[in-house]
């Protein structure tokens, strides 16, 4: 069981190790002093605003989806739940009832609870891998709000801690089972709306793998770990009216969505010492287990002027925590201890593997591609190389553009350029034969940059107001500091002279024009034709390192006169494919810094059968008449294996010192004949 996940023991007095809310936007900027700004953020995220009204934070604070909780939790965890929060989660923001409620009540409220079942079809998966699981949580982003997990290695420079802001996860064996968790992790926003949790952007496979990994599956086959859950008992009638009018007495509604309950009306507080603030146990009111800094400054937040308030951008992100993977006019970014998880392009410095900041986003982004990152639109994502995902928040991204749009507002940032930019100028600034060179770093479409692989600015236009644009071109380090990004008309002066004059204002023009409604690519990319680099063997054998489908990163292709090819993976030390006709297209492995698997140029490939043994790839020569000889090991025992074309088939010359035969397979649907000698033998491959 992975303790770490959250379980904590109860202290002897009955009350959870810890008691208090955990509510990470408070304690990580909050907690050193008592603040309105503090208080602001207590009273969102723990849905005082959901009975008081008036949310300072955009998006206010909700409790879960309780539909079809029956078939998602187990019934003794939410019995534990209702009698102490804390003792379900560490940290958990929802208040105990357990003074208002007898344990005959909360019987009748566990039966009203079982009476909302949809009877949901949870998918099931034939395949779960947990390792695969692990790599996703600590690369993907969870890891920026939760704890990772304790026997996980972590990446370099990461230092020791324990997470102290970390939101800590229940004990989620004793909680659910493994499908209701990977259809939650699917789609979150069903279950939580109100973004806490985000939508991340997970193909079913993955959420399968992540679910294993949090449960610590140790098999592939989820019927061998996944426990079914407990069926809750069946119950009468009675019992669930019952437990309805307790659940309306307590106002469930006003933080959880029920189909046949409705809200109270708002709640005016009089006094702020009363009520749920005042630690009274005997009135039916939820009981909050408040630090004393976290009540002071509650306090202090309800005797302030809320319209203040509403206009600091800073709530919202601190309460959703937008905060842990993004930075915003100084304040939030990635905390010291998880900065080392996030990963990417070492290339591009912390460009490569840091979310972009927040600065100015209302001004920067175009309102209907913001709309579109924030709804979860996956072709929104302009930076593949962060590993960190960007969350979507489903059924808000709407309320967040306009709201973002509203705090960064600025007049005419759609008037530049004022005159139409010079395209062919354009095209040249972009490129390398005189230009500033944007092709070096950055890709092009479907063009890969000519060095490292920043992201597409084909279709800037399509995401960046142009104004915005402008202002980052003068001075990138003052959105970025530290960035790669130089400044290529420093104090607004062009270093290219012979272009439209050296005047700064009309080179960007024309770049953006270009970039708008250009046609073709900048000047300097590889003028390629298709066929152009194919590798066409003609007098001797040609050898070429790549990616190939079929035989891995460490592919040694080889490609003989009259057309017969071979693929020999040097990971595993096996020949890998062979196949007829035309070699190998080179352009891509040439040219494109980080290119996909690459497929053989000719006809059908046929596959080598894969011994699972230890043979240990030494390298190759290549003999006199240019053919690959592969120096292999195997048992503590050196061998060769020569592979040359003789009359129109593949020869493959095996040898050895002594010993036994070293392992051997052959390709499928070709035949194969065997001539044996003394510590050697040769396999002739032949295609009718």
């Amino acid at each position: 069981m992975r303790w770490w996940l959250g379980l904590f023991f109860l202290m002897g007095s009955g009350l959870p190790l810890t008691a208090a809310p955990h509510v990470v936007g408070y304690e990580r900027f909050c907690a050193d002093a008592v603040s309105v700004r503090g208080g602001a953020i207590l009273y969102s995220e723990l849905g005082c605003a959901n009975c008081h009204g008036e949310s300072p934070v955009m998006i206010a604070r909700s409790g879960p989806n309780l539909m079809d909780l029956s078939q998602r939790v187990e019934r003794d965890w939410v019995d534990a739940f209702l009698k102490d929060p804390a003792s379900g989660r560490e940290g958990s923001a929802m208040p105990s009832m357990a003074h208002a409620l007898s344990d005959e009540d909360r019987e009748k409220l566990l039966a009203y609870l079982s009476s909302l079942d949809t009877n949901p079809k949870y998918p099931t998966a034939r395949h779960a891998n947990a390792e695969g699981g692990s790599a996703l949580f600590h690369e993907k982003g969870c890891v920026a709000c939760h704890a990772p997990t304790a026997d996980f290695k972590a990446p370099h420079e990461a230092q020791d801690s324990d997470f102290p802001l970390a939101v800590s996860l229940p004990d989620l064996a004793a909680k659910t089972h493994f499908k209701a968790l990977a259809a939650f992790l699917t789609s979150p926003s069903d279950f939580r709306s109100d973004g806490r949790m985000p939508h991340l952007p997970l193909e079913s496979q993955e959420a399968v793998d992540l679910a294993a990994h949090l449960l610590d599956f140790q098999s592939s086959n989820p019927r061998d770990d996944a426990k079914p859950l407990a069926k809750w008992p069946k119950v009468a009638t009675g019992q669930i009216e019952a437990g309805r009018a307790i659940a309306k007495n307590l106002n469930c509604a006003a933080c959880h969505v029920l189909p046949d309950l409705e809200s109270k009306a708002v709640i005016e507080i009089k006094n702020t010492k009363g009520g749920c603030l005042s630690g009274d146990l005997s009135i039916s009111r939820p009981s909050y287990q408040l630090r004393e800094d976290q009540l002071k400054s509650l306090r202090v937040f309800l005797g302030a002027d809320s319209k203040v308030l509403n206009e600091d951008p800073h709530l919202t992100l601190a309460a959703m925590n937008c905060y842990a993977c993004h930075e915003r006019d100084g304040v939030g970014g990635p905390m010291v201890e998880t900065n080392p998880f996030f990963v990417g392009d070492e290339s591009l410095g912390d460009s490569g593997r840091l979310p972009p900041p927040l600065t100015g986003i209302g001004r920067k982004l175009k309102s209907e591609w913001m709309k579109g990152v924030l709804s979860g639109d996956t072709g929104k994502h302009v930076r593949p190389y962060l590993k960190t995902m960007m969350p979507g928040y489903p059924g808000h991204a709407e309320v967040l553009t306009t709201w973002l749009v509203k705090l960064d507002k600025e007049d005419g940032l759609d008037d530049w350029p004022a005159e139409v930019g010079d395209l062919e100028a354009g095209r040249k600034l972009l490129g390398t034969h005189g230009g500033v060179n944007c092709i070096i770093c950055h890709n092009w479409g479907e063009k890969e940059s000519l060095g490292i692989s920043a992201l597409d600015i084909s279709s800037l236009n399509e995401r960046l107001h142009p104004e915005w644009f402008r202002q980052y071109m003068l001075n990138p380090a003052s959105y970025r500091p530290g960035t790669l990004m130089p400044a290529l008309w420093p104090g607004g002066r062009s270093t290219i002279p012979d272009v439209l004059d050296g005047d700064a204002e009309k080179q960007m023009a024309a770049i953006w024009q270009f970039i708008a409604d250009g046609e073709g690519v900048p000047d300097g990319f590889p003028d390629f034709r298709p066929g152009q680099f194919e590798l066409i063997p003609d007098k001797r054998p040609m050898i070429q390192r790549t990616f190939l489908e079929g035989s891995g990163t460490k592919s040694i292709l080889v490609g003989f006169p009259g057309g017969i090819n071979l693929a020999f993976d040097g990971l595993s030390g096996q020949p890998a494919l062979v196949w007829l006709g035309r070699f190998f297209d080179a352009y891509d492995t040439w040219f494109v810094r980080k290119i996909e698997f690459q497929k053989p140029a000719g006809e059908e490939a046929f596959a080598f059968g894969k011994i699972e043994t230890d043979i240990r790839f030494r390298g190759y020569r290549v003999d006199e008449g240019g053919n690959p000889v592969f120096l292999l090991e195997h048992g503590g025992k050196n061998y060769e294996e020569c592979y040359t074309v003789v009359g129109g088939m593949l020869h493959r010359k095996v040898t050895w010192e002594s010993g036994d035969e070293p392992p051997s397979a052959h390709p499928e649907n070709v035949s194969t004949e065997r001539v044996s000698a003394n510590n050697a033998v040769k396999f002739l491959y032949s295609w009718k």
